[in-house]
């Protein structure tokens, strides 16, 4: 509760004191490719990592430095969709489930840009900097991996919940990377690539397999990002 607060009174202070000094502003969207990266203390225990896609949309801000620095800031809903093949081999017999993850964020990068170029025709910049999410809803669904693809388990509630048999941290930390092309209009391309920091896993969730009793899991995400964006010149 107290992380969740702190990131909301973050967000407010970012976007209204982006929103007073800002000199350009407007809309962020785009596709975006997820993958979860899943790692037992249990050597029987194997998560093989399948990408899938996601989507983000929101708002953004813009400011210059100099004629060589900015600084940019985004507020955005987030989808991100995850999957893993979950094998676990115990004397000999293996138990192979397919597992689906859904998790939708409030995303709010802040990144420090510089020029690379910038004339008449357009600015490619290069930009770097932290990423703060709180997780506003996930579902988990497991479900064997053949036959039928019978449903072994299926969770909507609760996931953020250390009280209630939660699964994942509602809170992450990362770290974006990426460049831009600008055009004079307001329009630009970006593409990124985003990774958590922080360990994602709740109270040792053992992910529908019989791993071994208090054997961790840690779980961090990974992001290939495509966004569109056009922003007002509000010096104009």
């Amino acid at each position: 509760m107290i992380k969740r607060t702190l990131l909301t009174l973050f967000t407010l202070f970012i976007l209204i004191n982006g929103a007073l000094q800002a000199q350009k502003l407007g809309f962020i969207a785009g596709p975006q490719l997820n993958y979860g990266n899943i790692i037992s203390l249990d050597k029987n225990a194997i998560f093989q990592a399948l990408p899938n896609a996601g989507f983000h949309a929101g708002m953004m801000y813009e400011m210059d430095f100099s004629n060589r620095w900015g600084f940019d800031a985004a507020a955005m809903y987030e989808m991100r969709n995850m999957c893993w093949n979950m094998i676990y081999t115990e004397e000999g017999n293996e138990t192979s489930n397919k597992f689906h993850r859904q998790i939708g964020y409030l995303n709010v990068p802040a990144h420090l840009f510089v020029y690379l170029t910038n004339n008449d025709k357009g600015a490619f910049t290069l930009f770097a900097g932290p990423v703060f999410t709180c997780g506003l809803h996930a579902r988990d669904l497991a479900y064997e991996n053949g036959g039928l693809h019978k449903p072994v388990t299926y969770m909507d509630a609760d996931m953020f919940s250390k009280d209630q048999g939660g699964r994942i941290m509602r809170c992450e930390f990362a770290l974006e990377l990426g460049f831009a092309y600008k055009w004079q209009k307001g329009f630009q391309f970006r593409a990124s690539y985003m990774h958590s920091l922080n360990n994602g896993t709740l109270n040792n969730y053992l992910y529908t397999l019989p791993m071994e009793y208090k054997s961790p899991t840690y779980f961090t995400q990974g992001e290939v990002k495509f966004s569109f964006v056009y922003l007002f010149d509000l010096r104009k």
